[in-house]
């Protein structure tokens, strides 16, 4: 289970989160994490055009180049900058440099269960589970995804739409023994 000063690190994009406020300690406000990513890292979903439908996010950039693609216009974002991405609008991020570790922090609000899914994909990560861009196959992705309804949506394809695939995937996907959530037992970090 998540806690505040919880570490979770995903080796495969040298992504080290730490959890500075979390669902239970902001009563399901917010989740804000200190973000360090390993150069040219892309977090597990992130880099993927995406939408939360009902949760807002803001990155507030330490050091390092944040490049950031909100809606169909992107840029960097530098230290001192922060940007707020508004709940339901497509987007993707990455660490802009191949040779600078980013820091920043990150909040999504409300909280919901972004913490069990982070958990999940940094626990995946762990286990050698998810690809070499960090991302996990579409059945564990439509599995947890279907588990924790409205917080992670691709962007472009109808959410109706979505929500019936990840519900039919996850059916089959747990008769193979895929599970929505996957409890972080990890070390390492940056």
């Amino acid at each position: 289970m998540i806690r505040q000063g919880s570490v979770i690190y995903n080796p495969i994009n040298q992504e080290q989160f730490t959890f500075l406020q979390t669902h239970a300690s902001t009563d399901g406000a917010l989740v804000q994490i200190a973000a360090v990513v390993g150069p040219g890292g892309e977090t597990a979903c992130g880099a993927l055009r995406h939408q939360h439908p009902v949760q807002e996010e803001r990155f507030i950039v330490h050091s390092g180049s944040l490049w950031m693609e909100i809606g169909r216009k992107s840029r960097l974002y530098h230290a001192g900058e922060q940007v707020v991405v508004p709940a339901g609008t497509p987007h993707a991020w990455r660490n802009a440099s191949k040779s600078e570790v980013l820091h920043f922090t990150y909040e999504i609000a409300p909280a919901m269960q972004w913490e069990r899914i982070l958990e999940t994909l940094w626990s995946l990560s762990q286990k050698g589970a998810l690809n070499r861009k960090g991302s996990a196959c579409f059945l564990q992705l439509a599995t947890t995804l279907h588990h924790y309804p409205d917080h992670c949506y691709m962007a472009g394809i109808p959410v109706v739409l979505q929500k019936w695939v990840f519900k039919m995937v996850a059916v089959a996907a747990k008769w193979m023994g895929y599970r929505p959530f996957h409890k972080y037992r990890g070390v390492g970090g940056i």
